[in-house]
């Protein structure tokens, strides 16, 4: 797992570009299904979640970790309320729809987590190895 993800320049971005690329389409198909959804409920549940994917996004590109960490947790904070709060869900939206819909966020949440931490710890230790290897280079 760890050579699909950060062993080789461009696998990282690749394997993220894949992801956005289906989920995008895949929350796309989601948001097609909300034909009882008002338009100002539709256009607040589009606001949200375009700024929850670009929290995704600047997730996988922040070099401030601690800041894209808490963007994240915000906006899953926000969809978690959407989808436990009664009176936050969008009016005209099937129970059903939304629990699809929160659970396409999830599942893409969680693949880039773990792309970005597998990638992480890779590029670690190939900091590491190459830090070892001028060592050692210097001191023979």
């Amino acid at each position: 797992m760890n050579n699909l993800f950060g062993s080789r320049k461009g696998h990282r971005e690749g394997a993220l570009d894949g992801l956005n690329l289906f989920f995008g389409a895949l929350l796309g198909a989601n948001l097609g299904t909300l034909e009882g959804l008002r338009l100002v409920s539709f256009v607040q549940l589009v606001t949200l979640l375009a700024c929850t994917v670009m929290a995704l996004r600047v997730f996988s590109t922040s070099e401030n970790r601690p800041f894209a960490f808490m963007l994240l947790a915000f906006y899953c904070a926000l969809v978690a309320a959407l989808a436990t709060i009664p009176e936050l869900a969008p009016r005209g939206m099937a129970p059903d729809d939304l629990r699809k819909l929160v659970a396409t966020l999830a599942v893409w949440v969680l693949f880039v987590l773990v792309l970005e931490l597998v990638s992480s710890r890779v590029e670690r230790r190939a900091a590491q190895k190459a830090l070892a290897d001028v060592q050692d280079g210097g001191a023979a």
